[in-house]
């Protein structure tokens, strides 16, 4: 986003990316088994493409173009259905580990022509059940070269990973 923006106008551009009806109509779709979780986990990841509610905190303030919070509806919808964002349960401070996925070869706009692309975490996992995290963190491959001289990257992707280790329980299955 660009400084300037208000909590309104990013609310619009994620509404007008069709991001928001998405991530609502997945959750609905996962309805019955996020209720099951007690019976079996439940898992929800990939890469959402907008930051989390949880990693916007004022002390990022400066990094999140001058916004101290922001309740991201891609992160909200999931945490509200009851979905746990397994890298923030592993660390919790945003501050202290922040564990951006946005992105290693991106950060600035237009390639390496315009200005500052703010740094976030927009790849997930989720959970739900009778597990508990025993590791997470981002992971890519290599030392990614940003735009324009990418093209020798180990790393296929323009994001980083998030990789989490759980543990089920006993009884969870």
């Amino acid at each position: 986003m660009e400084r300037g923006y208000g909590p309104g106008d990013i609310m619009k551009v994620e509404e007008d990316s069709g991001r928001v009806g998405q991530i609502k109509d997945v959750v609905a779709a996962m309805s019955s088994q996020i209720a099951s979780r007690n019976s079996i986990p439940v898992f929800l990841m990939g890469d959402f493409n907008a930051p989390s509610h949880l990693d916007w905190v004022s002390a990022h303030k400066n990094k999140n173009c001058g916004i101290s919070s922001f309740q991201w509806p891609s992160s909200r919808v999931p945490t509200d259905a009851g979905l746990i964002d397994s890298f923030r349960k592993f660390h919790p401070d945003p501050v202290g580990v922040e564990g951006n996925t946005w992105s290693p070869i991106n950060p600035y706009h237009d390639g390496d022509s315009g200005g500052f692309e703010p740094q976030d975490r927009i790849d997930f996992v989720y959970y739900a059940g009778n597990v508990q995290v025993t590791n997470s963190q981002t992971y890519w491959l290599g030392k990614p070269a940003a735009q324009p001289n990418h093209e020798s990257n180990e790393w296929s992707s323009d994001h980083a990973a998030v990789l989490t280790s759980f543990r089920i329980n006993s009884g969870s299955c």
